[in-house]
């Protein structure tokens, strides 16, 4: 079982998803920071105008006479170049300060969210192992249950064939021995589902014939031992906490919560379009002329820009409207989530008290009815009982150990299930 789990965390494709995502909001956290650091552009231009556009900007020749005591110097030419080096930087923008919270929000949230994703997918590995143990323990069991009415059938039938049974005793031991062949298809399929579906969660191929150890884990037994050994008053209180314990020790409520906070994140950051923003911006340039070469002459520019928004059509009011019943749906979800929570951990702790009930009787039941159908078969030896009264014998203690292994198995499920809810699961299992 931890062989499966350690190669479901490191090939589960929703576990290297969640990975994925974690590097991606540090990324998103560094991007968000990088927005208060001034951008450097190079600007350079090339134009050309046509002719009669150009004699009519050009100035300058009529000025250019040499008897004329001063030059002006050309500033509109057919083809120009003109370069400049501006800078610019955010002094105050709301946006971007609350930009830097969401991003480190979001980093928070899918780490709780990978953690959750781990935590279910451990949970729904040592499940679906559980159950492949379960569905062979009961396919061996109803297979020698199978050979014995195989055996039961052949005599009945050679008894009838020499006159000692009726035709009806013959057709019960046929119809116990087909029956007997339905259940043990029906289990053989359920068998194959549950490797199916563990086949699934670790990653293989479904072509791969995978090896179990039928046995149940040593940690497991023990752990159910342990809690067999606890009172009812006991087990309940494993889940009796407050809300915020519980959101602590449960991912996906914590995961959940961490959402809530995103949102109104998000709403804080549409109600930002209502604040001004202030910038500083500095350009460094060269003239124009009509070669590549940078002018000596450099004029320099630096500017304050203060942008207040006014009205925008009420673009932003519907936009703050969204967002605010956005967060608050999450916030509802969540408080779901809380309460169903709740109900789930007492579902089974609940489930866990029955168990424990099913389990002290079954297998006192498994004994009796073991007894029984050795007395009965003692009797049918002897001709003192019928022919279905030793079958129903044989089918009660058949269905007292499968019932013995079912409530045995449920058991121990439902103590994974407890300590998934609990995030307790790394007490079950020994992972690197």
């Amino acid at each position: 079982m931890d062989e499966a789990i350690s190669r479901a965390l490191e090939k589960n494709h929703q576990i290297q998803s969640s990975r994925y995502a974690v590097r991606k909001t540090k990324w998103d956290k560094r991007q968000a920071w990088a927005q208060l650091l001034p951008t450097v552009r190079l600007n350079s231009r090339y134009s050309w105008i046509d002719d009669s556009t150009y004699a009519l900007r050009d100035f300058s020749r009529y000025f250019n006479n040499s008897n004329s005591p001063f030059q002006v110097p050309q500033t509109v030419f057919q083809e120009s170049y003109a370069s400049s080096l501006d800078v610019t930087m955010p002094v105050f923008n709301a946006g971007i300060f609350n930009g830097i919270a969401i991003a480190e929000a979001n980093s928070e949230l899918q780490r709780l969210v990978q953690k959750s994703v781990r935590n279910k997918t451990v949970f729904q590995v040592i499940h679906t192992y559980l159950s492949v143990l379960k569905n062979n323990e009961v396919l061996h069991l109803q297979e020698q249950y199978l050979e014995l009415s195989r055996l039961n059938y052949e005599k009945a039938q050679r008894l009838y064939n020499a006159g000692r049974y009726s035709q009806t005793e013959a057709l019960r031991w046929k119809m116990d021995y087909q029956q007997q062949k339905s259940i043990v298809a029906s289990s053989k399929s359920n068998l194959r589902n549950s490797k199916t579906l563990l086949i699934r969660l670790t990653n293989l191929s479904f072509e791969h014939d995978c090896l179990f150890d039928s046995r149940i884990p040593p940690n497991l037994l023990s752990e159910s031992k342990k809690m067999e050994n606890l009172t009812e008053r006991e087990i309940l209180q494993t889940f009796r906490m407050k809300d915020q314990d519980l959101i602590k020790r449960n991912p996906a409520l914590s995961a959940n919560q961490s959402s809530v906070r995103f949102k109104k994140l998000q709403y804080r950051q549409s109600l930002t379009s209502h604040l001004p923003t202030v910038s500083m911006s500095y350009s460094y340039g060269w003239r124009e002329n009509s070669t590549f070469e940078l002018d000596d002459y450099s004029p320099q520019t630096f500017m304050i820009n203060l942008s207040l928004p006014l009205f925008s059509g009420f673009q932003d009011f519907t936009k703050n409207k969204s967002t605010h019943y956005q967060f608050k749906q999450q916030q509802e979800e969540f408080l779901d989530q809380l309460q169903n929570t709740r109900y789930l951990l007492a579902e089974t702790a609940n489930k866990m008290i029955n168990l424990k009930t099913q389990l002290n009787h079954s297998k006192t039941n498994v004994q009796y009815s073991k007894r029984n159908y050795q007395i009965v078969k003692q009797q049918k030896e002897k001709g003192l009982i019928s022919n279905i009264e030793f079958i129903d014998a044989k089918l009660n203690w058949q269905n007292a150990q499968l019932l013995d292994i079912s409530n045995r198995y449920d058991f121990i499920t439902a103590i994974v299930e407890l300590y998934y809810l609990l995030d307790r699961l790394d007490e079950l299992v020994h992972l690197n």
